[in-house]
């Protein structure tokens, strides 16, 4: 890893060596970068509930306050990222179902976790295996995969998945709710740029930028269950400063520590995270980023029926617990040139080296008992557990282009490439608790190479108000699988080209007006995973087209959106707990309806209100159960709030619904002994959020929040997930939630 680092950190020293004695660049203005920059962000932001923050993680020159929203189009500096800063402008221009939720929404719903925050739009839906967030399993339109495998994920534009390629699931989850600024979830194929595994969407979690002036903050939040009375707190600091006009430092640091409302949950999670960014020159910065993370948690598992019935707060599985360690770095620079209108050269490195492990109760004798390996009610008579360690190194240059006048067709340019090395070793080990014999079941190693390339070309007419963008991905990807169990070596190469088209027209485009008609067509893929390449799964690629269709309105106190989509899934694969093997469920049809509202009164801006639906059908095209609905979607998902701000209060409800689901393609109603298969009831669960300014001067904020989750008490629950896949899973009951945060 050190070798890795020095490495990129040599190309980059000679790449900025060279841009500065190459040929003199002209400025993008008569400003400073950073002036130029500054100028060019978005200096406002949606003032309700779901929607972007104007904060430009890039720019220390903008300001934390939150500000009324201008429809009016400021210019945009060139940015080799197709998704931009998630500014608000960037998202209402958006041709495609986006959704970016800022801090101060989170705070409003009460959200403990980052899949706490996200439930409340539309199209994901959040298990909550642990209850404290440590393990989220997010699903996307009916997109369900153990740890979240069918989404990309990405934190400031860098994946955060431990393999992009050979492991997709966030079996680590390297990040606390209390060190994001905001969350973008773009549903759907995303764009060409971000690849692979975006068949459900692309998710960028965005740290906090490093503020304008020096700046401390300290907060705390304990979480209280009402079923045991246990805690749960957070603590988290951060402190940025700028050491001279160019060159600016932060430092944070997230700690985790408590039980949710079950036995065996203990739980322990350090985040801490090291930004830097330097401005070399007028044109040219330099961003560095380095996170530790480290997580130890008991989990409680699944219950039988009969125990669910009889206390929620126990635990069948004693057993399982989950350790998992990540070191993460990226180094990002920019170069912006004199070339066309606008130009950016962008060279970013990035790696990270992850350990993780879980334990969990093993049933050797289940097949000769006739029941699962993982029955929470009958004891385990082994020990598995399942180390697993990560070496990830990429590399990735983009090239950015503005070209054109008002009068002719404007075109921006992206094209890049990226190379990705991945090292895994992956074994499972099984202990016989009788007499501690320990076998390995599974010793493999799993070698990536992957290189893709992507071209985009978004051409604008008649005045900007129409706009094509035709895109193209490259992946090649080669897999070297070797099994030391059997001493066998085996290569796998998948090669697939990727095409997209987006369109959009403003059917009404003034400064404070925007009615946007949108629609889009992508080619997803998701390369074989480690388990699926052996074991008894299907080798081979998933494979997905995605369709959209939508239009959105934006004004100063309105935004709605309203999308229909279509993803035509080829060979989709799909875990097989008992047998514990991926079955290629063959070709699987999602699709469905989004729209989401947010209105505040032009006579009432103390008020505001948000609704959010979407309605999904997940059926199996082909099989036994062809025309089935699959496991875990539902059908329909509805989300609310309403706020009310009065002097320095404001008071926020919110809630989430839930229709059934099926645990099994048979789609069975009736539930089998082990909970395993049967139907999973609807939920609804409301939240209660007050909020209080104690202090808000130039220098200090002091703020307080104290909150209600599931405010009535709904006792639901999901089925098993992973390493205890049969069962009835408890969600969390009524909790209190006291948060206190401190500026100055």
């Amino acid at each position: 890893m050190v070798i890795i680092f020095k490495r990129s950190a040599l190309c980059l020293a000679m790449l900025c060596i060279y841009q500065q004695s190459s040929a003199e660049v002209t400025p993008i203005s008569n400003k400073t970068s950073a002036q130029a920059r500054s100028d060019s962000s978005i200096a406002s932001t949606i003032t309700s509930t779901i929607t972007s923050s104007a904060i430009d993680s890039d720019n220390p020159n903008n300001k934390a306050a939150t500000q009324t929203l201008s429809v009016t189009a400021a210019p945009i500096v060139v940015t080799a990222e197709t998704l931009g800063n998630s500014s608000s402008n960037e998202v209402k221009a958006f041709a495609g179902n986006r959704t970016v939720i800022d801090n101060k929404f989170i705070k409003k719903t009460v959200s403990n976790s980052i899949d706490g925050a996200l439930q409340f739009i539309p199209g994901v839906k959040i298990d909550d295996e642990t209850g404290t967030g440590v393990l989220p399993n997010i699903s996307i339109r009916g997109l369900h995969a153990s740890r979240s495998g069918q989404a990309q994920f990405l934190m400031d534009g860098i994946p955060l998945t431990l393999a992009p390629y050979g492991h997709t699931g966030q079996s680590i989850f390297p990040a606390t709710l209390d060190n994001l600024e905001r969350i973008d979830v773009v549903r759907g194929g995303a764009a060409t740029q971000y690849g692979p595994n975006n068949v459900g969407g692309v998710i960028n979690l965005i740290t906090k930028p490093i503020a304008k002036e020096t700046q401390t903050e300290i907060g705390t939040n304990l979480t209280v269950f009402e079923q045991n009375g246990k805690p749960l707190t957070s603590l988290y600091a951060r402190h940025s400063r700028w050491l001279n006009d160019d060159f600016g430092v932060q430092l944070e640091a997230n700690g985790i520590k408590g039980d949710s409302f079950r036995d065996h949950s203990d739980t322990e999670v350090t985040n801490l995270q090291a930004k830097a960014l330097w401005y070399i020159d007028d044109n040219q910065e330099l961003e560095g980023f380095l996170q530790y993370y480290d997580a130890d948690t008991e989990m409680p598992g699944a219950l039988s029926p009969s125990a669910y019935e009889q206390d929620i707060e126990q635990s069948q599985r004693p057993f399982e617990a989950y350790q998992g360690k990540s070191t993460r770095w990226h180094a990002k620079y920019k170069n912006y040139l004199d070339i066309g209108d606008q130009a950016v050269l962008d060279l970013t490195t990035f790696g990270h080296h992850a350990t993780r492990n879980f334990e969990w109760g093993f049933n050797s004798q289940a097949n000769k008992q006739g029941v699962h390996w993982a029955d929470p009610a009958i004891a385990a008579d082994s020990l598995r557990t399942s180390p697993r360690e990560f070496d990830v190194y990429g590399v990735e240059p983009k090239f950015s282009m503005k070209l054109g006048d008002s009068k002719n067709i404007k075109h921006h340019l992206i094209s890049g490439v990226r190379y990705v090395n991945e090292d895994i070793d992956y074994k499972l080990t099984q202990t016989k608790l009788a007499d501690g014999t320990t076998t390995t079941p599974r010793d493999w190693n799993l070698q990536t190479d992957a290189w893709a390339a992507y071209l985009s070309d978004e051409m604008s007419f008649l005045d900007e108000r129409l706009k094509i963008t035709p895109g193209i991905r490259y992946e090649n990807a080669k897999m070297t699988f070797n099994d030391a169990g059997d001493s066998t070596q085996t290569d796998n190469t998948i090669t697939e080209w990727l095409p997209g088209l987006t369109t959009s027209y403003a059917l009404n485009k003034s400064d404070d007006k925007l009615w946007l008609i949108y629609a889009n067509a992508q080619k997803s893929l998701r390369t074989p995973q480690i388990a699926n390449i052996r074991g008894n799964g299907e080798e081979g690629s998933e494979l997905a087209w995605n369709y959209e269709i939508g239009t959105r309105y934006t004004t100063d106190n309105l935004q709605a959106n309203l999308g229909l989509y279509r993803i035509d899934f080829k060979d989709q694969l799909q875990w097989n707990s008992r047998d514990q093997s991926f079955d290629n469920v063959g070709r699987t049809l999602h699709q469905g309806l989004e729209t989401a509202i947010t209105y505040s009164p032009e006579t009432f801006k103390n008020i505001d209100v948000g609704l959010s639906y979407n309605y999904l059908d997940a059926t199996l095209k082909e099989g036994a159960d062809k025309g089935n609905q699959l496991p875990y979607s539902s059908p329909h998902q509805l989300g609310w709030h309403a706020s009310y701000k009065h002097q320095d209060y404001n008071a926020t409800l919110s809630g989430v619904y839930y229709d059934k689901a099926y645990a099994d393609n048979a789609n069975t109603v009736a539930e089998s002994k082990d909970g395993g298969n049967g139907e999973t009831p609807a939920y609804q669960v409301w939240n209660l959020s007050l909020q209080k300014t104690l202090q808000d001067t130039k220098n200090e904020k002091l703020s307080v929040q104290f909150g209600i989750n599931n405010l009535f008490d709904e006792q639901y629950y999901f089925r098993g997930i992973d390493t205890s896949p049969v069962g009835r899973y408890p969600a969390p009951g009524r909790s209190y939630k006291l948060g206190l945060n401190y500026q100055f």
